[in-house]
């Protein structure tokens, strides 16, 4: 057996086991993944400028910096792989959702994890936000699975793509930050 034939095989599972009671459920979060996004840097954002915050204005336009650059990435990566979506090559998977760009990487799952990794690295003292965090990017993950628009590959993928991402600007901040510190 290829490693094609494991992905497709462990997403025909997933997509034929899954509780349809909840497919709207789960067309709903992953229908909002990208607005979750945003909204995110915008609350902070907002709550920076009534605090008048420099330090969380600085991670706001950081998650923002970080969802431009993962959704370059993603964008290049896509088109260039150029993959098709399971449903188009699977007559046994059932879409139940949006998915009209190509399938590798998850752009989603990339999103929601960037989302997540973000959150943890400049919010790590608040536990309970990123267990709340965590448990909806790993909800996003398995949506797309799910609702049969991405191949297993392809979620971990954009797990892969969007922390990394995540840690690269905050490397890159980091280190600009760092540099005008000592240049003071």
């Amino acid at each position: 057996m290829s490693l094609f034939d494991y992905d497709q095989h462990i997403l025909e599972l997933i997509n034929h086991n899954r509780i349809r009671t909840l497919d709207s459920i789960f067309i709903h979060i992953t229908d909002t993944t990208y607005l979750v996004a945003l909204l995110i840097p915008f609350f902070i954002f907002l709550y920076s400028y009534l605090k008048n915050d420099l330090a969380l204005k600085i991670k706001a336009w950081q998650m923002v910096a970080s969802i431009v650059f993962d959704s370059i990435i993603i964008t290049i990566l896509k088109y260039s792989i150029n993959r098709q979506r399971p449903f188009e090559i699977d007559n046994h998977i059932e879409k139940l959702s949006s998915g009209g760009s190509p399938s590798f990487p998850s752009g989603h799952t990339s999103t929601a994890f960037l989302i997540a990794t973000s959150i943890t690295i400049l919010f790590s003292n608040n536990k309970w936000l990123l267990s709340i965090i965590w448990l909806w990017a790993f909800v996003v993950a398995y949506t797309r699975l799910a609702l049969g628009v991405h191949y297993p590959s392809d979620v971990i993928g954009g797990m892969l793509i969007g922390t990394s991402n995540a840690i690269i600007v905050n490397r890159i901040f980091t280190k600009k930050i760092t540099n005008q510190t000592n240049n003071v």
